[in-house]
């Protein structure tokens, strides 16, 4: 597979063939390097869309979770600022440059996440961008049937919730309440 000859494996730090075959594989020519990012509330199924996606792409693919940067890495609650995002778009910019894919997942409200996913779309050349357009009432449903419905209650998934907003930069797809995770894994795949 080209992929292996062309681009460097991180954790073997082997040397790449040349700076010109570094170079097309960086680009993305050989069609493996991609940004995707799934965007929702709390509870939609985000990660799991994510962790599929992790599974399918070609090559290698980096999984860079919201929840484990704010939560796990920073122990931050969500307004109390945005050093998790910091590390975020160095993480995603570091693994698309050393050629892996890259599948942001987190509920990055618009506002506040705009500025660094943009500039981390400016890292690739091919980004894909989506949002799980669901009602508070669905949200709250597939809270429920999660292993980690324990860990929040209905009224924090309530105050997380944020409707439909579609980032301003990027023509954002919708994933909606009928899609499923399989058929929406799919399209993300099959979109161009």
């Amino acid at each position: 597979m080209i992929w292996f000859k062309c681009c460097h494996s991180v954790a073997t730090a082997a040397p790449v063939a040349s700076q010109e075959v570094a170079d097309t594989c960086m680009a993305g020519r050989y069609g493996f390097l991609m940004l995707i990012v799934v965007r929702g509330n709390s509870g939609s199924g985000k990660s799991t869309v994510a962790a599929q996606l992790q599974e399918r792409l070609p090559g290698k693919t980096v999984f860079l979770s919201q929840d484990y940067f704010r939560r796990v890495i920073y122990n931050e609650h969500e307004q109390e600022s945005l050093a998790h995002a910091d590390l975020i778009e160095v993480a995603a910019t570091h693994a698309l440059r050393a050629g892996h894919n890259v599948v942001l997942d987190g509920i990055f409200n618009a506002t506040r996440y705009s500025p660094m996913l943009e500039r981390v779309r400016s890292a690739t050349e091919e980004s894909r961008f989506y949002a799980f357009d669901l009602s508070l009432e669905e949200t709250l449903r597939r809270h429920r049937s999660r292993s980690k419905a324990g860990d929040f209650t209905a009224e924090e998934i309530s105050g997380w919730y944020h409707g439909w907003q579609p980032l301003q930069f990027v023509s954002e797809h919708r994933i909606d309440a009928s899609e499923s995770v399989t058929a929406t894994v799919q399209r993300i795949l099959e979109d161009r």
